[in-house]
This record gives C-alpha cells, structure tokens and sequence, in this order.
C-alpha cells in the first residue's frame, strides 16, 4: 500500500505532505499556548495590583485587634492607610462614615475595572451595573422620604448607567414620577416600561435586580474565550447563592409563594427553577432545606436546621467568598485574583460597616464578630 502511495505521488513529495502536516500540528500547539502566555502576561500586572490592594479586612489577624479594639481613632486610622477615605469631620456621625466607605468602595472598584486587561472588562462592567441598581433604588427610596435636594445628591455615587448628570437629574425629581421620567432616558427605560414605581416598589426591585443579572450573564459571552469557563461558573454559583438568599427571605418574612417566584432569577450552576420552587412552598425551613440533598449546598442543612434564615444567609455569604479563593488557586495566572478581589470588596465594605457602628454604639466584640464575614471562615 505505501508503495502504490510513493508510486502514485513521488518520494519527495510524501515527504513534504508529512512534514507539512507535523509543521501544521507544531503550529496549532504553539498557538494555544502563545494564547496561555499572552493570557498570563495581561494578568501579570493587575493580578499584582490586586495582590497588594487585597482585602485586609477580611483577615483575622486585622480585624481581631480591631474588634477589641478600646480607641475608634486609631481604628478609623487603620481603615485610612488602607485608602478608605473618611474625614475626620464625619466620623461623629455613621451615617457619614458608610457613605465614604461606600464611595471608596466604589473608587476601588472602578480602578479594578481601569487596570484589568480587555479580556476582562466586560465582566467588571456588568458587576459595577448592580452598584447602577443600587443607586437607583436609593434613590427612589429617597424620593419616598422626602429628602431634599442635596441630602439626595449625597446618598448618590456615579457608577456607570448613573452618572454625575443623571444623579443631578434624579435629585432634581420634585416626585416620583418626574424620577420615572428621567430613568426612561437611560438604559433603565425597558425595565420600567408599563411600570407604576410608585405603586409597586417589589415588582421594580425584583426586575432591578433581574437586569443586573442579564448584564452579568451577557458577560460570560462578552470575556475572552481563555477566562469564558472560570467565569461562566462564577456567575452561575453567584446565581445560585442569590436565589437562595431570596427563598430565606421568603421563608422568614413569610411573603407569598407566587410573588416570591417572581424574584428568582434563572437556573444557575446547579439549581434549576422546579427545585427553587418546590423550596418556596415548603412549610418551614427545614422541609425547605431537604430539597438541597444531592448538591453541593446539602451542607446547609446540616448546619442550617437550628439557625435562624439570617445565619443561613451568613453561611451562603461564606460559600460566595470561599467560591472566589477555589477559583482563585485554580486561576491564580488569570481571572481569579481579579473575582476574588471584586467579591471579597464588598465583604470587606460590610465588615467595616458593622465594626465602625459597633464600636461607636458599643456592641460586643462577639456580637460583632457573629455578624461580620472572614477569609479563615471558608
């Protein structure tokens, strides 16, 4: 046979097809792993950034001094040289103090976006769009208490979708229709479309927070093909642990099954839809719970039964942030520091808030610590 094959296409040229084809396999293998290379070279410097950035304040060994901790200056002090900017002006008043920390909060965030590679962007995009939903909400908020025109511009903070201008405007909103308004000029225009904000502030949290989750999703597609499959998981766990949040709520505020099936975004990592649902019209926590047997939030149950929904909802919090350091050892060289650092951000926000109100009202180290939210806790 192989000679019939010489025979019918010469010696020579044998050779050459045989030796293209090992050169085109050649090629295709240094191609992979050129995209390897390139993928680690534009990780190299933000992973650095974030690696010096960090989160201190999700470490035991910073936040336990702090708890027990008799001089709230020197605390404040700590959280300055960590580049939360609180001026001393504010500190008597902690009201004053989460806004600033929700602003730094934001300036991190946004430098994240700045300095992680194209590849990435996409993704810090679509999670700085929830912070454009949280101002939103604020901001209707306000308008039903009654707050002035600068007490509302000072509870707002340009994200994205919600910029300097359209705080302006939105401050400027005599009411909440004239708020309706001005939303209807900016992204937000579908989701309030045939919508009655004032009558029905459930029904605009619920497609608010099913908006932000259409941006996240529309990510995964939007990153690079290197960072899709890290990504897609993250997103698909975060989804997971949101909907659960949602059905504790439900379960502990006692909200009708229908109006609460309304809130759940769609199936995540490995929660689909039936499951969610049959976990809504339980009859109490623990029937809610069994429904969780065969995946990897059974663990819930176990540790779940005897809490009460706020310290299951602390423990879904634990499963996020311990899911960004499992993605961050497998994607050290990629993706992973930049998830674990936008994620465990806000953790540390809720971590300072909680410990500077605690210590200005004299909470308990043990009180405090029962509700804050540590890296030694995943």
């Amino acid at each position: 046979m192989i000679e019939g094959l010489v025979g019918s296409v010469g010696l020579l040229t044998l050779v050459l097809i045989i030796v293209g084809l090992a050169l085109l396999v050649v090629v295709v293998l240094l191609m992979s792993y050129f995209n390897v290379l390139l993928s680690i070279a534009d990780f190299t410097f933000p992973n650095a950034k974030f690696r010096a950035h960090g989160t201190s304040f999700l470490k035991e060994e910073t936040v336990s001094p702090m708890l027990e901790s008799r001089n709230i200056n020197e605390v404040f002090s700590k959280v300055r040289e960590e580049g939360y900017d609180i001026p001393k002006e504010a500190t008597e008043d902690m009201d004053e103090v989460e806004k600033h920390l929700e602003s730094s909060t934001l300036k991190f965030l946004k430098r994240a976006r700045n300095i992680s590679p194209d590849r990435t962007k996409p993704l810090v995009d679509a999670w700085l769009n929830r912070y454009d939903v949280k101002m939103l909400k604020k901001a209707v908020k306000a308008q039903r208490g009654e707050y002035d025109k600068e007490e509302i511009q000072s509870m707002l903070f340009p994200v994205k979708i919600v910029d300097e201008d359209t705080i302006e405007s939105m401050a400027s909103a005599r009411n909440i229709q004239e708020l309706s308004t001005v939303l209807k000029e900016t992204e937000f225009a579908d989701v309030l479309a045939g919508m009655d904000i004032e009558e029905d502030t459930f029904l605009l949290d619920t497609e608010l927070d099913k908006f932000a989750f259409e941006k996240l999703k529309k990510a995964v597609m939007e990153v690079h093909a290197e960072e899709r499959s890290p990504v897609k998981y993250f997103i698909g766990k975060y989804t997971d642990i949101f909907n659960l949040k949602v059905i504790m709520r439900g379960l502990r505020e006692d909200v009708e099954d229908e109006r609460m099936k309304d809130c759940l975004l769609p199936d995540g990592w490995e929660l689909k839809r039936w499951k969610l649902e049959n976990m809504l019209e339980s009859k109490n926590m623990e029937e809610a719970l069994v429904e969780l047997e065969g995946t990897s939030y059974a663990e819930l149950r176990k540790e779940g039964v005897s809490k009460e929904p706020f310290e299951i909802e602390k423990e879904l919090d634990v499963m996020l942030l311990g899911l960004t350091s499992k993605i961050w050892s497998e994607q050290v060289l990629g993706v992973g520091p930049l998830l674990k650092y936008l994620v465990g951000k806000e953790f540390e926000l809720r971590n300072l808030k909680i410990i500077l109100r605690g210590l200005k009202e004299g909470a308990s180290p043990d009180r405090m610590r029962d509700m804050i939210i540590l890296e030694d806790y995943t």
